[in-house]
């Protein structure tokens, strides 16, 4: 079982893997495990995750990252693919106390998204860890809704810390990204610097995203360098405040 932090410091981790294709066209595990790894994350979000699906070569995504990382693990399915399941998944170093998947009401998209969510023990503390993938296909109307469904579920958890990551697909210019920022904290406000997700070969853009609620205060951000995917992960070490 990987190391837990030794106070309230952690780190946490959003990575679309792309079914873990990377540039060079081949599907391997071991380099997004071994990113992870490195990364010392306590807590990932990953997006575009595949379990037996005949694309990816029949494998359990998830559970085989959660493995190789040695970390508890969480899939929150949004549909179908290649005879297989495809949504999002979560690994933690703590232990996970329940899990569950919101399905997003789609208004115009071509397919389901949802909103994973775990509740961990932390410490004494109970946090709650939310990861999502928003369609890249909607307008600002249809992700703010999005948006508005990730907040009612972050008040459902009122008394808890909470941390909402993902591949959002909007730029942090966009409704979606200002909406979201109303009642949390964009972890990429630390820095003057952009923090350029997409596409890993030649970032141009930030798509990807943390956010936290004002429990948290944040110490470090950083993008990791890598070809195992079509996105670079994004990477933040917060602390709770207090």
């Amino acid at each position: 079982m990987r190391v837990k932090s030794s106070n309230l410091t952690i780190r946490v981790m959003t990575y679309n893997i792309h079914h873990a294709e990377g540039i060079d066209g081949n599907i391997n595990l071991d380099r997004i495990a071994n990113l992870i790894n490195s990364s010392r994350a306590n807590f990932v979000g990953l997006q575009e995750v595949d379990r037996y699906a005949n694309r990816s070569n029949n494998l359990d995504m998830v559970l085989e990252l959660a493995r190789l990382t040695g970390m508890y693990w969480a899939f929150g399915k949004n549909l179908e693919l290649n005879n297989g399941d495809y949504g999002n998944a979560i690994l933690s170093s703590y232990p996970i106390l329940n899990q569950k998947n919101r399905n997003y009401k789609m208004i115009r998209s071509s397919e389901r998204r949802g909103l994973l969510q775990v509740l961990a023990k932390f410490g004494n503390k109970e946090i709650v860890f939310m990861n999502t993938h928003i369609d890249h296909c909607i307008d600002d109307a249809e992700s703010i809704s999005n948006a508005e469904e990730i907040k009612e579920s972050i008040n459902s958890h009122r008394n808890s810390p909470v941390i909402v990551c993902g591949d959002f697909n909007k730029t942090p210019e966009s409704p979606m990204v200002k909406e979201m920022e109303l009642d949390l904290t964009n972890v990429s406000t630390f820095d003057d610097r952009p923090f350029l997700t997409y596409p890993s070969s030649n970032p141009e853009t930030q798509i990807d995203h943390i956010f936290t609620s004002k429990d948290w205060k944040i110490h470090s951000v950083e993008i990791l360098q890598s070809l195992a995917s079509d996105h670079l992960p994004l990477v933040a070490e917060i602390s709770l405040n207090g």
